[in-house]
């Protein structure tokens, strides 16, 4: 008897957690899909960007297109989310800066798909581009688009203002039709200081194959993020060393105890007529009045002046030495050189320029990159950055004084950089117009470096 009622409690105990849990399934079912009746769940659809995401409260905040309202999404493991190339991922997956359309639960803001719209454009990889901020131009890949306001820029899943991308960033960018909507900083850029370098002063120095600048007194170099060949050159002597850039970070080079070296390092001696043209060298401009120091390796080359045609060109430097001769003319440039040195291709997006050993009689094509001809100089006017007070002000490199400081006008898109010790190192990007008008400019305080007091 004893056995017997014990088996009937067991049975008994049994079928209540039974009971208990298929109510509780049945409870999330109806809650998930459909009502108690059997009624459709309403559902509400937006096209946005996402400029946030909380995987720990597990909740993703979209901002509507052309407009500044943000909706705070709900998500668990029912949402039903899809990637640019149609496969299947986890809400937890999506990123800040993807343009999506979703649906989702108007009783409780849960989210139930996730996708990204037939009409949305993405470009990976954009390291070449440039604003225009009085007529809210962003130009890439060869085409103008249109920003806003209401366009989100972000890095590292935060967002940022459009002053604080820099040209040697690298970015996604994502949009409808000619609008951007979205701009993802992918890798950014730190700085190189120079210390112990005074006997290269009035040389060159060149960070990887793609800076190349004079030696100034008190250097500071935004460079992108990534393992660099930090080289100084004046005349014979050359004395190289390896630098790793991270992102907003400053890493110092110590030229001191440097040992000048010309392994794998060409000097180029430029012959180019007529005197006075402009040459920039991997978009900056450099004085050729002396032989260049390179890292061997392939550089982009343009001559410009006023009344002759641009050359754009190829330059391989394979050689301890290398001389070239440029001949600007009105129709043509022509090519006379040792090293390779091979017109630019003319036609858009094509960039599978084809080298050879000489080229001579080479034909020229005009270069539409405002970066590759030299910037005007407004000597009646002045630029006076303010604040914050007391740091370091560098315009596109170039150091111009403790702030508050003054110095001539330079017009088009440049770079100012911030610097002071034991505050991280900023850099905005300013576009200062022709306009006969002195600027002035003021810039948030530095933040303080992690552990500095």
């Amino acid at each position: 008897m004893k056995n017997s009622k014990k088996i009937l409690l067991l049975m008994m105990c049994l079928l209540c957690v039974c009971m208990l849990t298929a109510c509780t399934v049945k409870h999330r079912r109806q809650r998930n899909s459909v009502s108690a009746t059997g009624s459709p769940v309403n559902t509400k659809t937006l096209t946005g960007v996402v400029t946030g995401q909380d995987v720990e409260k597990q909740n993703i905040t979209v901002r509507e297109l052309d407009s500044n309202l943000e909706s705070v999404l709900y998500y668990d493991s029912t949402a039903a989310v899809t990637n640019k190339f149609g496969e299947t991922i986890t809400a937890e997956q999506i990123t800040t800066g993807e343009i999506l359309e979703l649906a989702y639960r108007t009783s409780d803001t849960l989210l139930v798909s996730a996708a990204v719209p037939e009409d949305v454009w993405e470009y990976d990889e954009v390291d070449s581009f440039s604003f225009r901020a009085e007529e809210n131009m962003m130009r890439f890949a060869d085409k103008k688009y249109q920003y806003s306001a209401n366009t989100y820029i972000s890095s590292s899943g935060q967002q940022i203002a459009l002053a604080e991308l820099n040209q040697e960033d690298t970015l996604t960018v994502r949009g409808v039709g000619i609008h951007v909507y979205s701009i993802t900083r992918t890798a950014g850029h730190g700085y190189v200081r120079l210390t112990g370098y005074e006997d290269f002063t009035g040389g060159m120095v060149e960070v990887g194959n793609r800076i190349i600048l004079p030696i100034a007194d008190n250097m500071l170099i935004t460079a992108p993020a990534g393992i660099y060949r930090v080289t100084l050159c004046k005349g014979v002597s050359i004395a190289s060393k390896t630098a790793t850039v991270q992102q907003d970070q400053t890493v110092t080079v110590d030229f001191s105890d440097y040992v000048s070296t010309a392994k794998d390092i060409g000097t180029v001696t430029f012959d180019i007529e007529p005197e006075g043209a402009d040459l920039t060298i991997n978009g900056t401009t450099v004085d050729y009045s002396q032989p260049v120091a390179l890292n061997y390796g392939e550089y982009k080359i343009t001559v410009a002046m006023t009344g002759y045609e641009t050359y754009s060109g190829t330059l391989d430097v394979e050689d301890a030495s290398v001389p070239v001769h440029i001949d600007l003319i009105e129709e043509q440039a022509t090519v006379n050189n040792s090293a390779t040195a091979t017109p630019a291709p003319s036609a858009a997006g094509d960039n599978n320029s084809t080298s050879s050993s000489t080229t001579s009689d080479s034909s020229s094509s005009s270069s539409t990159d405002s970066s590759a001809t030299s910037k005007k100089v407004d000597s009646s006017h002045t630029i006076t950055v303010t604040a914050p007070r007391g740091v370091e002000v560098y315009l596109d490199n170039v150091y111009k004084g403790l702030a508050p400081c003054k110095f001539k006008k330079v017009i088009g898109s440049q770079t100012v950089t911030l610097s002071q010790t034991g505050y991280v190192t900023k850099s905005y990007s300013i576009d200062i117009l022709d306009d006969d008008e002195d600027v002035t400019l003021k810039f948030a305080d530095l933040v303080k470096e992690t552990g500095s007091r």
